[in-house]
């Protein structure tokens, strides 16, 4: 029972970082397409992360690479999250970032 709800989980989480970075991904495309390389993986990397998790979540996959790629939103988001605080405000969506990726890496 509690492994068929992780995985529900799981999927609804997937679903969410899709459409979390879904805009992103499309940005991260016409960046490419006007060849602004570190344009791309400077604005659009943590969201290309959540959007490759997201698409990796929704298959069986291996734990292991789900978990990791948990870990390594949940770390980023965090981070973001800590210097909006230190530039004096609260970003909120990061937050939701890093904390729906602690769950996904708890669920996985």
């Amino acid at each position: 029972m509690a492994a068929s709800k992780n995985k529900v989980t799981r999927v609804l989480i997937s679903i969410i970082f899709i459409a979390i970075s879904v805009g992103a991904v499309i940005g991260a495309i016409q960046g490419l397409l006007e060849l602004d390389l570190i344009g791309v993986i400077s604005s659009y990397a943590l969201m290309i992360l959540m959007f490759v998790t997201g698409i990796v979540g929704m298959f069986d996959s291996k734990i292991k690479v789900c978990r990791v790629l948990g870990v390594i939103i949940c770390i980023l988001s965090a981070l973001n999250f800590i210097l909006a605080l230190a530039g004096g405000r609260f970003d909120t969506m990061s937050l939701v970032q890093a904390l729906l990726a602690w769950i996904y890496f708890d669920c996985t």
